[in-house]
């Protein structure tokens, strides 16, 4: 999924009350030896002696609170995921120890995954004090004895003013109820606020939480074990239908679901190539058994009818995933036109083989071969 970064400014308090001490953890969290590199690493020894699911996230994201601070520089670059991949983004907060917090999401769900605990990161948009913010955020959200719960890693870092970053604990945003988190976090796909009366973008944005005290039937368990079943394209396609639904009600949402269908665009486009490449490698396959007069003609009629249909049938399918795309990118506005005009003049190819196909299959076999001599 694509997500963006988040600059934080104030505190926000949860009415959300803990039974748990966690205080040895937090002693023993607090840093560990320098030699460890690795998100593997770090977790298990930030895990050591620990045995249940919630004692293993507290310490990960204590450490993860306490050493990683954010990096202001970055502040201002709402498209990090998009120039780099969760992998370097989990390399680059893991040498450099500071990020934004897209890294922080990064790296709480890699260590998570390494404890054997079900994390997500999930991409989406805050208020505090009833503003919108101006960037997007990321957090992250875990299932512990089979309920969801969510974490903010970034904001329990510090906080940012003036331009400086300022670390100062502030433990209010380990695992929050959904019901309390989507007072202040808003996911951009609603499958993610894990309610089952999730809110509009509206209501969240005029302070209606009057669901939160209804239930009703929104499945959103059922929709996150599909999604991820998914492939990449029919993920995105269906993510952005249920945000569309749920109301575009600012420029953080649209860009966010422009963004999707750029994705979409580009895995469609690529779909294509590939069927191209198929095509491609069927139609020599046919040319070359056409060099070799069809084993002496003695190829079955069926089988060379096969091998012209096999070509013909991914390069309309390479046709038919590339129809209708269109993109504002200059550069794959052009690679679309291209391989428009590959498919085209391999089509032609095709028909003319067609008609000699068809010519070689009514000729009596005795005389098949004077045909490859015209």
């Amino acid at each position: 999924m694509q997500r963006f970064s988040l600059i934080f400014f104030i505190l926000c308090h949860f009415s959300v009350s803990f039974a748990a001490d966690y205080s040895k953890i937090d002693k023993q969290s607090a840093t560990v030896p320098t030699n460890l590199k690795t998100a593997p690493d770090i977790t298990a020894y930030l895990i050591r002696n620990m045995t249940t699911p919630s004692e293993k996230v507290r310490a990960i994201y204590y450490w993860i609170t306490h050493n990683i601070r954010y990096d202001v520089s970055q502040l201002k670059n709402s498209d990090i995921s998009y120039s780099y991949g969760e992998r370097n983004l989990l390399d680059e907060v893991l040498q450099n120890r500071r990020g934004v917090c897209q890294h922080y999401s990064e790296l709480f769900h890699a260590c998570c995954l390494s404890a054997g605990i079900k994390s997500y990161v999930i991409s989406g948009y805050t208020k505090t004090d009833g503003q919108i913010a101006a960037l997007s955020h990321a957090w992250n959200a875990v299932v512990i004895d089979g309920k969801f719960t969510e974490i903010d890693a970034t904001w329990a870092a510090g906080y940012v003013t003036n331009g400086k970053f300022t670390a100062q604990f502030n433990d209010v945003y380990f695992m929050i109820s959904p019901t309390e988190f989507i007072k202040t976090h808003i996911p951009f796909d609603p499958i993610w606020q894990f309610l089952d009366n999730p809110l509009s973008n509206k209501e969240f944005s005029t302070d209606n939480f009057s669901k939160l005290k209804t239930h009703s039937t929104y499945n959103f368990v059922d929709s996150i074990n599909v999604s991820g079943r998914l492939d990449s394209l029919s993920k995105l396609v269906r993510q952005n239908r249920r945000i569309k639904d749920f109301g575009l009600t600012n420029d953080l949402l649209r860009n966010y679901v422009y963004r999707n269908q750029q994705n979409i665009v580009q895995l469609k486009y690529n779909q294509g190539v590939a069927e191209f490449n198929k095509a491609i490698e069927a139609y020599n396959i046919y040319i070359m058994n056409k060099n070799k007069q069809f084993n002496g003609t003695s190829m079955e009629d069926n089988k060379v009818l096969e091998l012209l249909a096999n070509a013909r049938s991914h390069a309309e399918f390479a046709e038919k995933k590339i129809q209708f795309l269109n993109s504002d990118n200059s550069t794959i506005l052009k690679n679309i036109s291209d391989i428009q005009t590959l498919i085209v003049n391999l089509k032609k190819n095709i028909d003319l083989e067609d008609l000699f196909v068809e010519k070689y299959i009514k000729t009596l076999k005795p005389f098949r071969m004077l045909l490859f001599y015209k």
